[in-house]
């Protein structure tokens, strides 16, 4: 027995020697581990001549991408804004919820505004003939019955570059309450905007009524009631050279010529046109659209203030 326990304890002897031997070993072989809260950092990856050819390349063409970025947010602006204007008809701020007639500039050039109203009609497509002949724009203010007769000369219209103008849904005359002074307006609105896209912020009443409630209410909409210096009287049927006498006997920078396209006959009219612009052109008139009329008033206006120290803003 005292044999065999010897013999035990020597086991156990070895058995830690050799524990004790295994893992000194296995510390020599296999490296100490980084701490939990230490990263473990690897060496950087090394590029080859290619990738470090290719990421030159996009260092050096960098600029370039920036400037067409910019060349291209630049060009967008420019669209956009040309955009505004062709089928966006507001008016400066200070016209909006007034009254016009006549504008009356300070400038050396002349310009005159030719407007027509109760279209779109078959006769406008002669009208734009002789405008896109002499190559100048108008208004036009639409009647919105005659636009939902008529779209697609209403397209022709705006594709071509003329301005556009409310003119009621049923050109009446008599007095009328809010609700229907509403429709009539806010209708034609909403169809000039739907076949051609244009908003318009001009309004101009039915036989230039201005108390029948029509024009207070494009007022409160802060929309321009534009109307006219020079009526050709077409309601009496006046010759084409009554028309053309009318016209130039009223002709001054800034006159704004009131014509129809639609709703009866207007041969007369489409005799007297290239009379007309052919005359005040031989004057030195140019032909602007009402909201270039507006515009170029507005600019004068602020000049004037600017000069005289006044707030810019005040109509």
């Amino acid at each position: 027995m005292a044999n065999l326990a010897s013999l035990v304890g020597q086991q156990k002897i070895f058995l830690m020697i050799g524990a004790a031997f295994g893992s000194f070993m296995l510390g020599v072989i296999m490296p100490a581990s980084p701490p939990a809260n230490e990263e473990l950092k690897l060496p950087a990856p090394q590029l080859t001549r290619v990738e470090k050819k290719e990421k030159q390349n996009l260092l050096n063409v960098k600029p370039a991408i920036e400037h067409r970025i910019k060349g291209f947010n630049t060009k967008a602006a420019q669209i956009q804004k040309q955009y505004e204007k062709r089928f966006n008809f507001s008016v400066p701020a200070r016209f909006q919820g007034t009254i016009t007639y006549e504008i009356k500039l300070s400038g050396k050039e002349k310009v005159v505004a030719l407007t027509f109203d109760d279209g779109p009609w078959p006769d406008t497509l002669q009208i734009l003939n002789i405008l896109k002949q002499n190559k100048i724009k108008a208004t036009f203010f639409w009647i919105g019955r005659h636009l939902q007769i008529h779209p697609e000369i209403g397209k022709k219209v705006v594709a071509e570059g003329h301005a556009i103008g409310n003119h009621t849904w049923n050109h009446h005359y008599h007095e009328v309450d809010r609700p229907t002074a509403a429709r009539e307006i806010e209708d034609t609105a909403s169809l000039i905007y739907k076949i051609t896209g244009v908003k318009t912020a001009m309004f101009r009443p039915p036989g230039g009524i201005l108390n029948n409630g029509l024009a207070a209410y494009a007022q409160a909409q802060k929309m321009v009631v534009a109307m006219w210096s020079t009526d050709t009287f077409e309601s009496y049927s006046p010759s084409p050279q009554e028309i053309i006498n009318t016209v130039l006997s009223n002709a001054q920078s800034g006159a704004v010529v009131l014509m129809h396209d639609g709703g009866g006959d207007h041969s007369n009219t489409l005799k007297a046109l290239p009379q007309i612009i052919a005359e005040l052109k031989k004057r030195g008139y140019k032909f602007v659209t009402l909201p270039e009329l507006l515009e170029m008033q507005d600019k004068e206006l602020v000049a004037q203030a600017k000069s005289a120290n006044l707030p810019t803003e005040k109509p």
